[in-house]
């Protein structure tokens, strides 16, 4: 059984997802996850492999979503992606990170999406 917070996340993910797709990226894989992290969503945008991370958030009392990205989640992410990566022979493809935040204004889904949100170390 899910917890609220979990099926919070899985509702961003959704969200996420299907306003990836009107942009024009296709989805490659979602809640990836390998042994040294997880990663929401993969997803191909032409030809640039993109490693999202969803953050959703009902309230602002932890602040907003996208604020929640700090410097060890992404280095968590990084390293699942370079093992994603590897484990598909994909080293010579580029590669970003993006950041999508979702938060609710009436009920309302507000979506903030920050293209290559970080670097990778």
């Amino acid at each position: 059984m899910q917890t609220p917070k979990q099926i919070l996340g899985k509702g961003g993910e959704e969200i996420a997802e299907n306003y990836l797709k009107k942009k024009g990226y296709a989805l490659v894989e979602r809640n990836y996850r390998c042994p040294v992290g997880e990663l929401d969503l993969i997803v191909l945008h032409r030809r640039v492999i993109v490693f999202v991370e969803v953050k959703t958030r009902t309230q602002e009392r932890y602040g907003p979503p996208l604020e929640s990205v700090h410097p060890a989640k992404q280095r968590r992410m990084t390293q699942a992606a370079l093992f994603f990566l590897s484990q598909h022979r994909l080293h010579n493809r580029y590669a970003r990170f993006d950041v999508v935040g979702i938060s609710f204004d009436g009920g309302k889904p507000v979506i903030e999406h920050i293209e290559n949100a970080f670097e990778l170390d």
